[in-house]
């Protein structure tokens, strides 16, 4: 007797994860065009087959093109891939740099406009979108540093609300979580400990450094907000890092962070490099150069600086000096 292979069957949070939509999103698609219909369990839940999820990444892609789900919902997945296999090629065209650069200014406006009218489901699908159809380099310095940015200025002139500013930051903070989960760290990365030094509250530029960090190939152990320089040595040579990268974005006590961060190049080995970045970075310009921190004032200085770091000899354990 031949025994019938049951169908692999995945969760509403592995969909989601593969696709870039969000859960609400995809209900919304589910419930609205029909676009799959997936199992339930014995309890209710959803269940996706693997022909789901080819379905849903195929209107992931023709849809991040700028087309709505109405148009394509309707559509069979060989009209789908032929779509996505046109898109592709024009991609490929001598217009691509500006067909890519008009889907980063397309993303960052529709991003601004979601974060501006408090549309927590179309800023994040925006955002996952612009993550999975766009260079890593790009999606981040192009659509979420600039997004950042941006609120951050207009809530400093009063011209962004409060709540809208916390929800755009907890989204912001979500998709880039969800973004470093993707990479496949190489067997022998170096380790990078990425961190705000005590006093500095604001983590964000930290986690943007960290995605660039982990989608560049390196072992990332991010910390979060607001470490004192005795646990950040410390954590360094519990991670056996070669270096550690700190966001300092405004001080209201400057003497206190120029004093944790020679404090912190007291405890580390040399072998451990010091980079420092963000807006406040600046104004310890003179410090820095004392360490011998070195002080990168964007992603894309940041990205260069960890290429270069990383074909420099073999990665080094700083525990043995």
């Amino acid at each position: 007797m031949s025994e019938t292979t049951q169908p692999t069957l995945h969760s509403v949070r592995v969909v989601a994860r593969r696709t870039g939509l969000t859960p609400d999103l995809l209900r919304a698609w589910e419930k609205r065009y029909q676009v799959v219909q997936p199992a339930r369990s014995a309890g209710g839940q959803r269940n996706y087959s693997d022909a789901d999820i080819e379905r849903l990444q195929l209107l992931v892609k023709v849809t991040a093109a700028g087309r709505s789900i109405g148009q394509v919902a309707g559509l069979g997945n060989a009209e789908l891939r032929e779509l996505a296999a046109g898109d592709q090629a024009a991609d490929g065209t001598v217009y691509a740099s500006e067909a890519q650069d008009a889907a980063v200014d397309h993303y960052l406006e529709v991003a601004l406009g979601a974060a501006e009218n408090f549309d927590a489901t179309l800023l994040e699908s925006t955002l996952r979108a612009a993550a999975l159809q766009l260079p890593s380099d790009q999606a981040l310095d192009g659509v979420f540093g600039p997004l950042l940015l941006e609120i951050g200025a207009r809530w400093e002139q009063g011209r962004f609300p409060p709540a809208n500013e916390h929800l755009a930051t907890t989204i912001i903070r979500r998709v880039l979580t969800w973004m470093t989960d993707f990479p496949v760290t190489p067997e022998h990365s170096r380790t990078i400990v990425i961190a705000t030094p005590a006093t500095q509250l604001h983590d964000l530029g930290a986690m943007l450094a960290a995605t660039v960090a982990a989608t560049s190939g390196w072992r990332v152990a991010f910390l979060g907000a607001s470490l004192p320089a005795d646990e950040l040595a410390r954590a360094t040579r519990l991670a056996h890092a070669d270096t550690i990268a700190l966001s300092i974005v405004y001080s209201s006590d400057p003497a206190h962070v120029s004093n944790q961060l020679r404090q912190l190049r007291s405890e580390l080995p040399r072998s451990v490099a010091m980079v420092i970045g963000g807006a406040g970075a600046a104004a310890h310009a003179d410090v820095l150069e004392q360490i011998g921190a070195h002080r990168l004032d964007s992603l894309a200085a940041l990205r260069a600086w960890l290429a270069a770091r990383w074909h420099v000899g073999e990665p080094r354990d700083p525990a043995t000096g």
